[in-house]
């Protein structure tokens, strides 16, 4: 009887395992579902019940930003993680105030002779005050060489304009940081990159995310004008898009969140339930094997895949957090919106995901078993 049960199990188990290969990865929810249901399967015990889908969510977040036509969870977890579109900060609070050249008309007729001054009318007409950040970037990388050039044009005319070109341009130049930092700060490819993941991370086939890493650091790059005059105005747009279309920090961000809130709910129910399996003497009973099994085929083929991509992608960008966190140009908010997710989030995943790796060494341990493959 005994041995028929446990044949039917390990099958169901090896035939979904199949089955997946056959369709595609499934989403780290569906992965999360089946996980706990063949778990609570082969215990007789309803974790399924103590860890829902919705724990992936936490109960304050906005019903709009609900993933994939998830409910939300009613069920109360200590070190729930927040989703990063729930902490990113309002634009209003985000944005630099950046003072515009006062230049009378003398001045202006006096700068007619260098390109200055055509870049100077541009920014006077309607769309050139409506600029969105990107622009307004490129915009002072052609002004701030502009400046430059007109500067030593005056100079050679022994123009007395020549200072106070040059009084503009160490005013653009003190100005630059603050633009720079309203492209990463509020520009609407920074907010979709930063904050609103279109989907969990997958352990392979992220869309653009290798190139959103290189992207992110281009975007970094910016901030030294020396090292990006010329390449701004042709670079900049393309990057921009890479970051919105991978939108991977948030993908990072909302998959740990998602990891951590069902592994800890799980990681409650599941101990004591792993407690009372018998494993006399140190030797393995057929429900010990299939659970083994179970905790193969879906947290070490599944599970840490992802956990392996997330974290290989977070240690690749965490020099760029560290110097964010540094940047005085970036607001306050928005470095906190950094830190939640990048630093203690992050932490708190680990913890969370090294808590249940724990939990089933010690039960294989006692029970005298490998988690090697079935």
């Amino acid at each position: 009887m005994h041995r028929h049960k446990r044949m039917r199990l390990a099958g169901v188990v090896i035939a979904l395992g199949l089955l997946q290969g056959c369709f595609g990865a499934p989403s780290i929810n569906d992965t999360m579902d089946e996980y706990t249901t063949r778990l609570s399967r082969v215990l007789e015990s309803p974790l399924a019940e103590a860890a829902l889908p919705d724990a992936s969510l936490p109960n304050s977040a906005p019903a709009d930003e609900t993933l994939e036509g998830e409910a939300h969870s009613t069920l109360q977890l200590d070190a729930t993680l927040a989703l990063p579109s729930q902490t990113y900060p309002s634009l209003t609070a985000l944005g630099n105030k950046v003072t515009a050249l006062n230049i009378n008309i003398r001045e202006f007729y006096a700068i007619q002779d260098c390109e200055l001054g055509r870049i100077v009318a541009e920014r006077n007409t309607a769309l050139g005050k409506t600029q969105l950040p990107s622009q307004r970037l490129q915009y002072e990388h052609q002004l701030l060489n502009a400046l430059a050039k007109c500067e030593t044009t005056l100079k050679e005319a022994q123009n007395p304009t020549a200072a106070t070109v040059a009084e503009w341009r160490k005013q653009k130049r003190s100005q630059y940081m603050n633009v720079w930092a309203n492209v990463v700060q509020t520009s609407s490819e920074m907010k979709l990159g930063l904050s609103m993941a279109s989907s969990p991370l997958q352990a392979n086939g992220n869309k653009d995310a290798k190139a959103s890493v290189s992207a992110l650091n281009f975007i970094n790059g910016l901030a030294k004008t020396a090292q990006s005059q010329g390449v701004v105005e042709y670079e900049l747009e393309q990057q921009l898009q890479i970051i919105a279309s991978s939108r991977l920090p948030a993908k990072l961000w909302q998959t740990q969140a998602i990891l951590n809130n069902r592994l800890a709910l799980l990681n409650q129910v599941l101990a004591p339930a792993l407690n009372d399996v018998k494993c006399e003497n140190g030797t393995n009973s057929d429900k010990a094997t299939i659970l083994r099994n179970v905790f193969y085929l879906y947290f070490i083929e599944e599970i840490q895949p992802i956990a392996s991509t997330l974290n290989s992608y977070h240690y690749q960008l965490q020099p760029l957090w560290e110097q964010w966190a540094e940047n005085t140009a970036l607001s306050v908010p928005f470095k906190a919106h950094i830190r939640t997710h990048a630093v203690d989030n992050f932490t708190q995943y680990s913890a969370t995901m090294k808590a249940h790796v724990t939990l089933w060494q010690n039960f294989l341990g006692r029970c005298n078993l490998s988690p090697t493959a079935p």
